[in-house]
């Protein structure tokens, strides 16, 4: 995410409110909604069926959409029906675009459509998979989708791109919202429950104290890399030093949220980088029943591996390539052509085409564009 898009951001600031104060969702959805141009928006559970574990909010469609959706149309969604049946936007911080889940054509023949879906005011589609579900203690399934109403254009791969870059602190936020959730209906912030997000998160004081720090935070700390901390307190984010904290945290007495990109301490700024988010804790916060000094919690989003760069790997690891013929099919992925890849290693274009061929007889494939969709990159 580009820290200079403030549409992005303004829906980062308001999911991170949502963590303790479940209407700012609402917030979220108008900020996405704004940025990408669309109609309406929702954030739901669709196959949660416990009340305690249900999260459906909406923007901008009518009031008897979510009643007809969770009790009739969920379960005949050709959008959901589509991902699962095609491999698309199934798994955490996956997109997909109406078009590529279920054609134009056969949703115009459905009854989901026409009685749904256009009535509604729902045609074009972005949706993310927030969270699979695929570590249930930490959050549901949880999808947003992004609609735009008949007549409009269609989201672009473009759109899609975007979208997923802002991932990493919305299910933050989700699993945050659920625990913190959990914690207020038992009347105190459990160590237990904050210990199942499995991001680093801390508690703080005004002053930095670190009042705790779940399993992932802890692991952190004791690494010495993104945040210090010397007798209790935090000290240092990244290159931010013990005065650059206090500030932040004098703001965040302000109720203000701050957003720290960090780099490792000692390094230069092209390295891979963190984003640190000091969240205000209002008073009714269930994190202040457990600790009554708390004003902060600190959300760490580390470094993430590329999806692209570990499937690539897994296809490597599958089919014996070699380091030539793995560092060929990344260029192809990325767009290069069999000359440029020669160019830019300075090896023959002969040489080049006899890697692409060892990998075509490994993979069983014919042509570059077959091996594009191997990686798993649309088609535009």
């Amino acid at each position: 995410m580009a820290s200079s898009d403030m549409g992005l951001m303004n829906a980062v600031i308001a999911a991170s409110r949502a963590a303790s104060d479940v209407s700012r969702w609402d917030d979220m959805l108008a900020a996405l909604c704004l940025r990408f141009d669309a109609t309406a928006a929702c954030i739901h559970t669709p196959r949660s069926k416990a009340p305690d574990r249900s999260l459906f909010v909406d923007h901008g469609l009518p009031t008897h959409t979510v009643p007809d959706y969770v009790e009739y149309w969920s379960s005949r969604d050709p959008w959901m029906a589509g991902a699962v049946q095609k491999n698309i936007c199934v798994r955490t911080g996956e997109c997909g675009i109406g078009r590529e889940l279920c054609d134009w054509d056969d949703l115009h023949r459905l009854d989901y459509f026409h009685e749904f879906a256009a009535p509604t005011g729902v045609k074009g589609l972005l949706g993310m998979i927030v969270d699979d579900g695929s570590t249930p203690s930490a959050a549901p399934l949880t999808v947003i989708g992004l609609y735009r109403r008949p007549g409009l254009e269609e989201f672009s791969h473009q759109d899609k791109r975007v979208f997923e870059s802002v991932h990493a602190p919305l299910q933050l936020a989700l699993q945050a919202h659920w625990a913190l959730g959990r914690a207020r209906e038992s009347g105190r912030a459990s160590q237990a429950l904050l210990d199942v997000i499995p991001k680093p998160l801390m508690v703080l004081s005004h002053s930095g104290e670190v009042l705790h720090a779940n399993a992932a935070g802890a692991a952190l700390l004791s690494q010495n890399v993104w945040a210090g901390v010397r007798h209790g307190k935090l000290v240092r984010l990244g290159q931010l030093d013990a005065y650059a904290v206090a500030a932040s945290l004098q703001h965040v007495r302000l109720g203000l949220l701050q957003t720290h990109v960090l780099w490792k301490h000692g390094a230069d700024e092209l390295g891979a980088s963190a984003t640190a988010r000091l969240v205000p804790l209002e008073e009714n916060n269930a994190c202040r029943v457990a600790w009554p000094q708390a004003v902060a919690l600190l959300l760490i989003d580390e470094p993430q591996e590329d999806p692209q760069a570990r499937r690539m790997e897994r296809i490597a690891a599958q089919y014996r390539l070699t380091q030539a013929e793995r560092r060929l099919a990344d260029a192809l992925v990325d767009g290069l052509t069999l000359a440029e890849f020669a160019e830019r290693h300075g090896i023959s274009v002969h040489t080049v085409r006899t890697h692409l061929r060892n990998i075509f007889d490994k993979t069983g494939l014919s042509r570059q564009a077959d091996l594009i969709r191997l990686a798993g990159v649309p088609r535009h």
